[in-house]
């Protein structure tokens, strides 16, 4: 684990330079926020994609690249293409382009992917976040970094999409849409954005959001026949082998977790009517995605389904690294900024602790051209 203690130290230290020359931008009718120094928050974030690009295995990766390596060339691979029974032939295409015409090397591949990924998370945090290095702070510590390490094929997904978060914000559908769909050729689920976009799309707290949670409630009312149709859906999945393996021992997503993802949601729900007059539209749109984050964890809890139900927040939390520091600055005093920074520092830091050390036994990483072997 000493690896990721290492990353995130690293993270702390530029995190925190980048926060020393920041600029004054109006993000609304005379609201002002600061945005950090572009190279130090480039520097950031850059050893992530540095870790997650130079590993040779963590968790999955060894699967993966197995994949990687028994796919033919561009000239040779019409089959493998056009099969039928393929699952999201998308992803299949793009690897086999960059193993043609790029490099045939796997780890050249996994550092392509890690770099897409680490861009399009890095780039809005930079340009919405009102404290980029508290953003990259949570995004170790609340450890969703560990997609980037580990279920990589739909977190570079759900990492396009969060920076495709302008087309929510000039109220662009269609295209929004047209690159949910592409995207859906690589991992299925991204096409829960579709229905997602029209319920972001609207005032927090509004009607959709009210029918959302009724929604929520409905399900945990008819829990199990709402497990019966996941199974159903499942069966043709590319997550039908891992809910077969792990269906017996899945108790749903972690309460501490669900807790942990349900802090930003929590508080501004407790001080909405402080912070309504303070709403940016970035703002507007993570508070919908905080609570539709927190919804599907609940109901995975209830469904004991963390396998399928439990990945699916990925594409909504990452709402919550910009929601929760705007939330500190501008619901609480300075005086009163300081202790919730304090409190909210120790006990994220905790929770990686528990999640990486505890939970995951460490999170092993080994990495051949690094030498590493941390098992």
């Amino acid at each position: 684990m000493k690896i990721y203690w290492f990353i995130l130290a690293w993270v702390i230290v530029f995190g925190i330079m980048s926060q020393m020359r920041t600029k004054y931008i109006c993000v609304g009718e005379g609201i002002y926020e600061s945005r950090s120094n572009l190279f130090m928050a480039i520097m950031a974030f850059s050893i992530i994609i540095f870790f997650a690009g130079m590993r040779s295995y963590v968790a999955d990766t060894s699967a993966y690249i197995n994949t990687f390596n028994q796919y033919p060339l561009f000239s040779a691979a019409h089959d493998v293409i056009f099969d039928s029974s393929a699952r999201e032939p998308g992803f299949i295409v793009f690897s086999i382009l960059i193993k043609t015409y790029i490099s045939q090397d796997y780890q050249v591949w996994l550092f392509i992917i890690a770099t897409i990924s680490g861009v399009c998370i890095m780039y809005p945090l930079y340009k919405y976040s009102c404290n980029y290095g508290i953003s990259l702070f949570l995004f170790m510590t609340s450890c969703q970094f560990t997609w980037m390490f580990n279920g990589m094929r739909q977190f570079l997904v759900a990492s396009i999409l969060f920076a495709c978060t302008p087309f929510i914000l000039e109220k662009k559908p269609i295209p929004y849409i047209i690159i949910v769909l592409i995207l859906s050729t690589f991992h299925k689920s991204a096409l829960i954005m579709i229905p997602a976009y029209f319920i972001v799309d609207s005032e927090p707290w509004s009607k959709r959001s009210m029918l959302f949670i009724a929604c929520i409630i409905l399900a945990m009312m008819f829990t199990s026949k709402f497990t019966g149709l996941l199974d159903t859906v499942v069966e043709n999945s590319d997550y039908a082998t891992s809910i077969g393996e792990f269906k017996d021992s899945d108790d749903g997503t972690s309460p501490i977790r669900i807790l942990v993802e349900s802090i930003p949601i929590i508080i501004a729900f407790i001080y909405r009517d402080r912070i309504k007059e303070k709403l940016t539209p970035i703002i507007k749109i993570s508070i919908n995605m905080s609570l539709i984050s927190s919804g599907v964890y609940i109901i995975s809890k209830i469904a004991k389904s963390g396998v399928l139900l439990g990945r699916l927040p990925i594409y909504f939390s990452l709402y919550n690294l910009l929601l929760l520091p705007w939330l500190i600055n501008n619901t609480f005093e300075k005086n009163e900024r300081r202790l919730i920074n304090f409190f909210m520092i120790i006990c994220y830091l905790g929770f990686f602790y528990y999640q990486m050390k505890i939970a995951w036994n460490g999170f092993g990483y080994i990495s051949s051209i690094l030498k590493i072997n941390a098992k």
